[in-house]
């Protein structure tokens, strides 16, 4: 084999092992979700009053679902984004990671699917990073979370 082709194959395998250790890296998104059996504008009612009550307040809500409707596609199943934030918890937050303000506002989704029904879920922190208040933090904030879906749907 010649040298140039020696370095070619070493380069490309030193890519697929990167491309694989990339891959496998232990950041995993857990969507949490549950379904819900009220209608859609049922659900979002019971979401804006589970987050007040949960202490934190709506800031956006994106209606994608509607939006697609509008542009013509009368029958596309309705789903709804709704941001909403805890200053004191967003100081919490940055005071422990400042990367981590990109995780705020939190966000939860209301989406309707035609086989299941509606959905309500949520992105969940990572609990499992190297700084353990940021892991202590993740769990309450998750917990929050999971306690606003319960009782969006109950």
């Amino acid at each position: 084999m010649t040298n140039k082709r020696l370095l070619n194959v070493t380069i490309l395998l030193t890519m697929f092992i990167i491309a694989i250790i990339g891959c496998s890296k232990n950041d995993p998104i857990t969507i949490y979700q549950l379904y819900s059996d009220y209608t859609f504008e049922e659900t979002l009612l019971n979401l804006d009053l589970a987050i007040s009550e949960h202490n934190y307040r709506i800031i956006h809500r994106s209606q994608i679902g509607q939006a697609i409707r509008d542009r013509g596609d009368k029958d596309f199943p309705l789903s709804t984004i709704t941001n909403f934030c805890n200053i004191t918890y967003a100081k919490e937050m940055i005071e422990i990671n400042s990367n981590l303000i990109n995780e705020m506002p939190c966000t939860i989704a209301v989406r309707e699917e035609p086989e299941q029904g509606i959905i309500v879920s949520s992105r969940l922190l990572d609990e499992h990073t190297a700084n353990d208040k940021q892991n202590l933090f993740a769990l309450k904030i998750n917990n929050n979370l999971k306690s606003i879906i319960a009782a969006t749907v109950e």
